[in-house]
């Protein structure tokens, strides 16, 4: 009778107490580390996939405007030189023509940038700061007045964008011809 003054549960009682105590706990604490230590490598690699997504997302977007500007400098310069005559190229990295206004348009690399004058005017930039231009090459083909030949302006570049600290250079290269032919017709 002691036993059941100091213990109220009967001892059936206290052994389904027991077992129903032991179906019912937690997780243990190598289960629980385990599931943490899963959870940060599948977080670190999801991240650094995610990073590096982003990281050439913007290396992208980069090299499109880089491209973008030259293309729309290069059209400009094609379309004057498309309705241009008197072509002449002092230096390799010059090209000297009279539009169709017959005002004097020079086009010219200058601290890595294509500049353009016209009519003796101040040079302005063609290109964006965004660009370095490190080479660039007129090779004029047919360019003796009267010969009979049509004009073939070749522009030669090498661009270099620079995108956080990684630099992408590119080389390009086209032909223009004038529309005009110079003839021995005066």
């Amino acid at each position: 009778m002691e036993n059941n003054i100091n213990n109220p549960l009967s001892p059936k009682l206290q052994r389904a107490s027991k077992t129903k105590n032991k179906k019912m706990h937690g997780f243990t604490m190598p289960e629980v580390l385990i599931s943490i230590g899963l959870f940060t490598i599948i977080m670190a690699v999801t991240s650094a996939a995610f990073l590096t997504g982003l990281r050439s997302q913007r290396q992208t977007i980069a090299i499109l405007n880089a491209n973008d500007n030259l293309a729309y400098a290069l059209e400009m310069m094609a379309r004057d030189m498309r309705m241009g005559t008197s072509f002449f190229a002092p230096l390799e990295d010059q090209l000297s023509f009279l539009n169709y206004r017959d005002e004097a348009v020079v086009y010219r690399l200058n601290n890595k940038t294509i500049e353009r004058s016209v009519g003796g005017g101040e040079f302005e930039p063609v290109t964006a700061q965004s660009i370095r231009i490190e080479n660039m090459t007129f090779i004029l083909a047919g360019e003796k007045r009267y010969d009979n030949e049509q004009i073939q302006i070749t522009i030669r570049l090498k661009i270099a964008s620079k995108f956080s600290s990684q630099e992408i250079i590119s080389n390009l290269q086209t032909t223009i011809s004038p529309r005009n032919l110079e003839t021995n017709v005066l």
